[in-house]
């Protein structure tokens, strides 16, 4: 938690707020409200402070979503020790991923525009790396795995969020409903067979079904 300014003295005095703070905030802003809604007016009024204050620890903009996207990374956990084979690993590396990412819905949009390179990433990938070696796949190769997990997981939660985590699954599997309700069956004899499935298209089922493929892929591809 950010600490807050007594209203009865005003702003926070200068000098009392950290970049570490600063980020913090924007984090839990754009998560909480959405990354449209992360400027630096409303981010200097959560923190009682002046918008010149942030840019004494921010360059720009970008460098604040580039922060909140190293921060919001470093909640990653990864089940240890990782398993023994390629796609294993590359199958725990998504499902953690999308936990994060789900998390902090803001991440998915700041990844989709801008790179995001740092100390933390990394150290991330260095681990990742060490992992799938020992499980008998070359750096070269593994990194394109990494990557390959990462891009799927990003899109995918990117896809999942407005369908299913800002409204209810049900909500999307009766829109699936209604809207189909307005056609003629007939005309539509297959889909209507699979009504009930679309519904399941934005959540866990349809991410295992991708990742599942894409791991295994990936590994049978590149162990060695």
């Amino acid at each position: 938690m950010q600490p807050r300014v007594n209203p009865r003295h005003g702003r926070r005095r200068r000098g009392s707020l950290t970049r570490e703070q600063i980020v913090d905030a924007a984090l839990a802003l754009a998560d909480a409200d959405g990354l449209e809604a992360l400027t630096m007016q409303t981010l200097a009024a959560r923190l009682d402070c002046g918008v010149m204050t942030i840019y004494g620890h921010v360059d720009h903009k970008e460098d604040l979503l580039d922060a909140i996207a190293q921060r919001g990374l470093a909640d990653l956990r990864l089940p240890q020790p990782l398993p023994a084979e390629p796609a294993t690993v590359l199958l725990a590396w998504g499902r953690a991923l999308r936990s994060v990412l789900i998390a902090h819905p803001s991440l998915p949009l700041i990844f989709l525009s801008q790179a995001v390179i740092g100390p933390g990433i990394f150290r991330g990938v260095e681990g990742l790396l060490g992992a799938l070696a020992r499980a008998g796949m070359s750096p070269a190769t593994a990194v394109h795995a990494i990557y390959a997990v990462l891009t799927y997981t990003t899109g995918f939660v990117a896809w999942e969020v407005p369908r299913t985590r800002l409204q209810p699954e049900s909500q999307y599997a009766a829109d699936w409903r209604s809207e189909f309700a307005k056609l003629s069956p007939e005309d539509f004899p297959l889909t209507g067979s699979v009504l009930t499935e679309l519904a399941t298209v934005a959540g866990q089922q349809q991410f295992e079904v991708g990742l599942g493929a894409l791991a295994r892929g990936l590994a049978g591809a590149g162990h060695v």
